[in-house]
Formats: C-alpha cells, structure tokens, sequence
C-alpha cells in the first residue's frame, strides 16, 4: 500500500500536504506553489477545481487521504463541510481572534465605528493616556458580500496592528440559511430591507419571520445578528 501511495504522490502535479486546518504546499511540478507554503482550505478548493492531478495527504506523507481532480472528466470537489458550516466557523475564529488581539496589545486599548448602511468597519488603536489614535484600520464589504460585523472587526484591527489578515476571512463563504436576526434585502423591490424575527412576523416595522417569503427569497445581506446576541 505505502508503494502505491508514494507511486500516487510521485505522478500529481500538486502536492498539499494537511496539518490541522491549514495546507502546505509539498510538491508543485509547475512551480505555481510555494513548497513549504500555508494555504487555505478555500484556496486548495479552487485550486482542485483548475488544475489536474492534485493530491492531499495527511502528514504521514505515505497516506494518502485525498486524490482530487486527476482528469478533466473527474474535477469534483466535494467539501468536508457546507458553505454555512465553514462560514460559521469563520465567523467565531473572527470573535475570538479579536479577543485575543486584545490582550496581546498591551499598553492601548481598541475602539471600532460600524456602519453597516455602509458596510464599513474602522479599527482604533488608541493610547491608553491621551487617547490619541495610533492606529487605524478599515474595512468595507463589497456590494456582492454579506456584511459580518465580527469579520469586520477582525479584519480593520488586523489592519489597525499590521498584522497578516488571514484569506478566511476576506474570502468567507456567503451565507445560505436565513437566521433569526439576519437581515435580508427583497429580491422584489430592492429598496425594501428586513430583519428575520422568530414566529410568523408579517411584513411590518421592517420585521419579517421565517416563515416569510422576505426570509425564504430574500438576499441576506447581514448576519452579524449582534441584536440576538450571536
């Protein structure tokens, strides 16, 4: 088994070797990955998707856990978990990595300006003494995306600290189940907006239930669901 493994791994083009939720580049015969390299569970997704005989293994590099796209005719990518399931992941890696940014920066503590009309997120760093603003960082979702307040938070202190932001959250899956405290944009008549409530809410004082059709054919384009404490 282990030869026929390594005879696997020995004619793929690409090599991702998985450790834990990250991906490293293990073998790339075109060059276009970096051998050592971290990627994302979404980028070795479309990565699959375009290209011919990419491997995964595990890091037993003799076990071969996956083999993806090995003809034109077989590229099928079957995700380990749904686009909301990974989203939901996405979204509370946000909430606690702003936390833990938090406590690693001492000394300065951290304000955030949300709009959501706008779709914009800004991240201060602020001296604890005077209150002067060190650092800012900012973030705006684009018109296609649905705005996450968390992942805007994330994403503008990252930016506020310098730091790496992480392809997960600047490429996180859209959302595809309505939630209590979502608010989704009518399919109908863009200009009406309305926030999911749990029972058989009617269409009144911007309020829609779950059972709506604003919930089922509407576009979510908010799920921070701050208000219901998610």
């Amino acid at each position: 088994m282990e030869n026929v493994n390594q005879t696997v791994i020995n004619n793929a083009n690409t090599v991702f070797e998985k450790k834990d939720d990250k991906y490293f580049g293990y073998k790339s015969r075109f060059g276009d990955i970096v051998i050592g390299g971290a990627y994302s569970y979404r980028f070795v997704v479309h990565y699959a998707k375009t290209n011919q005989d990419v491997v995964i293994i595990s890091g037993d590099v003799n076990t071969v856990t996956t083999r993806v796209c090995t003809t034109l005719e077989e590229r099928l990518w079957k995700p380990e978990k749904s686009a909301q399931a990974l989203r939901d992941e996405i979204v509370e890696q946000a909430k606690a990595d702003v936390e833990d940014l938090f406590k690693r920066d001492i000394g300065y503590r951290h304000d955030f300006i949300v709009n959501s009309e706008k779709r914009t997120v800004v991240a201060l760093r602020k001296s604890f003494g005077e209150g002067y603003v060190r650092d800012r960082g900012i973030t705006k979702a684009t018109p296609d995306d649905c705005f996450n307040v968390h992942i805007g938070k994330a994403i503008a202190l990252r930016r506020a600290l310098g730091l790496k932001v992480p392809d997960e959250y600047l490429n996180a899956p859209q959302p595809t189940e309505v939630r209590v405290g979502d608010v989704v944009r009518s399919t109908v008549d863009k200009s009406k907006e309305y926030v999911i409530a749990k029972g058989e809410k009617a269409w009144c004082d911007g309020m829609a239930g779950l059972s709506s059709m604003a919930a089922k054919y509407g576009r979510i384009i908010n799920d921070s669901r701050e208000e219901v404490g998610e």
